[in-house]
């Protein structure tokens, strides 16, 4: 450049010059020319795939779907993000190119692959460590009873009656656990461990004690006994003695049996064997009310927990439910409810405590199921809502108020029988006789858990014969059963009480509003 000549500042909108073309390297290794490409790298592994893909062949992850569902992906990067790693969750099954999927990322297996294949199996021990476990409910039997599976408690009993219909034990609010034993009734004060005889009841020969009930709140030593020949008594354990006084007694005009038994405050419900309910005011001598609908012996009472509805089951399998809410007294014409039916005698009934509406049943041979009901249906005969098969005869059962979960107890094991025999035994007299089998649930304790009727816990031959009848506790932890046949009762540590959280400090509870 002159002295002469001025720089000047290059044009804004002058054309460029091509550039210039790069040549190939004598490094280079063959034919094409050295172009700057993208730098890959591959497994060892996906050489085959590799190959695949450029002859067109591609995996597909194969996974049931359905429409309109979108799943929320699990990470914020996604596992498709660049070539390398689409071929790598392909090749372990974690992309899916659908955008709207039912489940999640760790069902989608890879179709072509088996299940024995070394990335499947390295594919489900990544995901187990990434998967949260359950959080235990330390109410539920799993953390209780599952754990030791034996009765902290046994006391004698000689005498129970055999019958399995009966109801021989109670247990009050007080914590007085009360036996029949023959014509005698004693209680032991699980407090003092102190043994005491309440009463003794003359009965006609041949007889004896069936049923007895301690009162509920506001009659907690108030205990209701019925005898095999018609006979209701009520005593009162209260004094000191060791000794209990006679409150009321009724007497049925015909000698028959007493079946079920339930309080409602000053309200006693009596069931009798010739099908026939009653209904006693203890604050009066005579009966209160009077109903016979059942055809068959009245074997079951039960009380909700709000006294609004009662529940009564017979030997024909029949069970009515009766709604206090109906605008009249109950027991009369119109409060009669839905009518349920099973295929065997029903003695066991249980109302959920934490949903009033359902009422859980079980049947005795032939049939051998426990059954869930809502009061709430409208339909007059409605289905059950939840069904479980046990071919096992039912005896008792115990809701848990801390836990969604169900307690039964059970006697003799048996074959289903066949559709012809199921048809024909609608009544006690044409049934064939039982044959027992062994099974898990022969003379068990059982524990289901609700809605999704998992077992959760079966104690085999918890007694020596059939465990006839249940007993929760005042706490709703602990249960007693009795067995007839071993003349013993035992107590077992089922559920406990959820633990108290206490309230969290807040930065509002330091300062108050003027």
């Amino acid at each position: 450049m002159s002295a002469n000549e001025i720089p000047t500042e290059p044009c804004a909108t002058e054309t460029p010059l091509p550039t210039r073309k790069r040549l190939s390297s004598y490094a280079s290794v063959s034919s094409f020319s050295s172009v700057k490409r993208r730098r890959m790298s591959m497994l060892g592994g996906d050489l085959d795939l590799e190959l695949d893909y450029t002859e067109g062949k591609t995996l597909r992850a194969t996974n049931s779907v359905d429409r309109f569902v979108p799943s929320r992906p699990k990470t914020a990067v996604p596992f498709n993000a660049t070539p390398r790693t689409n071929r790598i969750s392909r090749q372990f099954g974690l992309s899916d190119n659908r955008v709207f999927t039912f489940k999640g990322n760790q069902e989608n297996m890879p179709a072509a692959r088996d299940e024995s294949n070394m990335y499947s199996m390295l594919r489900r021990s990544v995901c187990s460590l990434f998967l949260t476990p359950p959080l235990r409910n330390p109410s539920s039997v799993t953390e209780n009873l599952a754990k030791k599976k034996q009765s902290i408690l046994a006391l004698d009993g000689p005498g129970i009656p055999q019958d399995p219909y009966a109801s021989p034990m109670s247990w009050s609010r007080k914590n007085f656990i009360a036996i029949a034993c023959g014509v005698d009734v004693f209680y032991q004060d699980l407090l003092s461990r102190a043994v005491r005889r309440l009463c003794k009841v003359d009965v006609e020969n041949p007889g004896g004690l069936r049923t007895i009930e301690w009162g509920g709140p506001g009659r907690e030593t108030t205990l209701a006994l019925g005898t095999t020949t018609g006979v209701v008594q009520l005593w009162d354990a209260s004094r000191g003695c060791g000794c209990g006084a006679l409150l009321r007694m009724w007497r049925e005009s015909q000698p028959t049996g007493i079946g079920g038994m339930d309080w409602n405050n000053d309200l006693l419900a009596v069931g009798s064997h010739d099908g026939t309910i009653s209904l006693f005011d203890v604050r009066a001598k005579t009966e209160a009310k009077r109903v016979s609908v059942h055809k068959g012996k009245v074997l079951g009472l039960k009380w909700n927990t709000d006294g609004t509805m009662m529940a009564s089951s017979d030997d024909v399998g029949m069970v009515y439910i009766w709604d206090k809410r109906a605008g009249k007294q109950l027991l009369e014409e119109g409060t009669q409810g839905s009518k349920m039916r099973h295929r065997g005698p029903v003695k066991a009934l249980a109302w959920c405590p934490w949903k009033p509406d359902l009422l859980a049943t079980g049947s005795i041979y032939p049939e051998g199921k426990i059954r869930i009901w809502s009061s709430s249906s409208p339909s007059p005969a409605p289905t059950p809502v939840e069904s479980i098969s046990l071919n096992t005869s039912v005896l008792s059962l115990q809701w848990s108020p801390h836990a969604r979960e169900l307690l039964s107890t059970h006697g003799s094991s048996f074959r289903p029988p066949s559709a012809s025999a199921r048809g024909s035994a609608s009544t006690p007299s044409s049934r064939t006789p039982l044959k027992p089998v062994f099974s898990p649930l022969s003379n068990a304790i059982a524990v289901h858990e609700y809605p999704s009727r998992q077992r959760l816990l079966t104690i085999t031959s918890a007694h020596y014969g059939p465990v006839t009848h249940s007993c929760l506790g005042p706490e709703g932890e602990e249960v007693f059963t009795v067995c007839p046949k071993d003349e013993t009762i035992k107590k077992w540590q089922v559920w406990k009480k959820r633990p108290e959280t206490g309230k969290k400090e807040s930065a509002f509870d330091k300062w108050s509003i003027r």
